[in-house]
């Protein structure tokens, strides 16, 4: 009892601690932070530019897009700006809408962006028009490379675990048609030498390729994906480790398992800690995008690794209801509302996408477990950040400019709406889609984001 009346008193004089401004930010500013968690290659960079330009266009030019988001009327809307976000690189918004004028689709995302999207609305109450004549609704996004989340789960396994699963997923599954060359070149190595920088940065550099390649070809959980990116602050070259056989790791007194041990919790305490803490915090609101289509494209076994990968990344954040007090006096978040995205929806027909939304929730289902017991809405939802595909002749077939510049029509067969009617070995080849010239119009045509938005912004929808 004492403990909770202590708790109570500390809370209220928090909120009397406040200033004038902070006391008015919290009954006329409305703040939602979303973490938009995507694989690589899952569409973000796109979705976010798409998303930018949509809710500019609508606030600032009239155009009558997203049409079902009653969460922001236009009619209401005063203002609209896009801010950095403090402690984030400014997303390249601009330089993604050049790269689309130049017919090139933008660049993966390779570091963190952050950035604000604030809405002003004027009031309708004439009460609160009187004391707060407008409330500011800030968009707080946080756009990450996709290679940095797969490597949050290792933060719970000592090197050992970790070296283990990871030769086990290597050797089965999708990976092991890419790990030839990386186990052939450990079965030939000499661990009987000493672990010098040297030898230790051909054998990361050995791994480090097997990575390359199988990122390539469409392989999700990959660990360290960090090691990926010359972005990542971490050093790879000088602390890299690599899985070593169990031979090695069950031997803690062997030379190679204390280097590379050391090396883990080095990669551990000044990477994925700190990433963590930066990045996977204070956010009340989380996008999931999924690419089916990577796996559609290359076969069943990836998609079980891509339910696998979704299944394991559900474990790194925080999920729950955030009470009001919570939210605007200690800052501190949970994630209340998750929203599952299927990306790229508009490169199928619409006679498709009943399909592609039940293999969606098939996929989802090992993350949406991790929900059980706790009072988390979701949904799931089909998007196209820009309409790059037009109907087809029939209900089977859409209409694109190919990367020749022709203009084509493909017929498909149906996808599957769950993995069991995936035969082993099928695939389903995916439309290589130019970038068109009348980009503007095709992304303010894109579907499913307004949808999107007033699910995580509507309060009880």
């Amino acid at each position: 009892m004492q403990k909770n009346i202590a708790s109570l008193f500390d809370k209220t004089l928090a909120m009397a601690s406040l200033t004038g401004d902070k006391l008015a930010d919290v009954f006329s500013k409305e703040t939602h932070r979303f973490t938009i968690t995507g694989l690589s290659r899952s569409g973000k960079s796109m979705l976010f530019t798409s998303l930018i330009t949509m809710l500019k266009s609508r606030s600032e030019e009239g155009y009558a897009c997203l049409p079902l988001l009653r969460y922001l009327p236009p009619s209401q809307v005063l203002d609209m700006q896009v801010l950095p976000l403090e402690g984030y690189k400014v997303f390249p918004h601009i330089d993604n809408l050049a790269a689309l004028e130049a017919g090139c689709w933008p660049d993966a995302t390779e570091e963190a962006y952050g950035f604000k999207l604030v809405v002003r609305l004027k009031q309708t109450s004439s009460l609160k028009r009187h004391v707060l004549p407008h409330t500011d609704v800030v968009f707080e996004f946080i756009d990450y490379p996709g290679e940095w989340i797969t490597d949050i789960p290792m933060l719970g396994k000592t090197y050992a675990h970790w070296s283990d699963s990871a030769w086990a997923q290597l050797s089965s599954g999708p990976q092991q048609y890419f790990a030839a060359s990386w186990k052939a070149f450990v079965n030939g190595f000499d661990f009987e030498q000493t672990p010098t920088p040297s030898l230790i940065e051909q054998l990361v550099s050995a791994y480090r390729s097997y990575l390359v390649e199988a990122k390539a070809n469409g392989i999700s959980l990959l660990q360290p994906g960090s090691f990926l990116l010359d972005s990542s602050d971490f050093n790879w070259h000088e602390y890299g480790f690599t899985p070593l056989p169990s031979s090695i790791t069950s031997d803690v007194s062997h030379p190679w398992f204390r280097a590379f041990n050391k090396h883990y919790g080095t990669f551990q305490s000044r990477w994925l800690t700190p990433l963590k803490q930066s990045i996977f915090k204070e956010t009340d609101k989380q996008i999931i995008l999924v690419d089916l289509f990577e796996g559609l494209n290359h076969s069943r076994q990836h998609l079980y690794q891509l339910k696998e990968t979704l299944s394991h990344l559900a474990d790194t954040f925080v999920y729950g209801q955030s009470s009001w007090f919570s939210r605007k006096v200690l800052k501190k978040e949970q994630i209340g509302k998750v929203a599952f995205v299927a990306t790229k929806s508009d490169l199928i027909p619409v006679s498709q996408r009943d399909n592609l939304l039940s293999l969606l929730m098939q996929i989802t289902e090992g993350a949406r477990a991790r929900f059980t017991d706790k009072p988390i809405e979701f949904e799931h939802f089909l998007v196209s950040a820009m309409q790059v595909t037009d109907d087809g002749a029939h209900s089977d077939a859409i209409r694109y400019k190919d990367n020749s510049g022709r203009y084509v029509e493909s017929t498909f067969e149906p996808i599957p709406s769950a993995l069991k009617e995936m035969e082993e070995g099928a695939h389903f080849p995916v439309p290589q889609v130019r970038v068109p010239t009348d980009y503007k119009a095709r992304i303010l045509a894109g579907k499913g984001i307004d949808r999107l938005l007033q699910f995580l912004l509507g309060k009880g929808e």
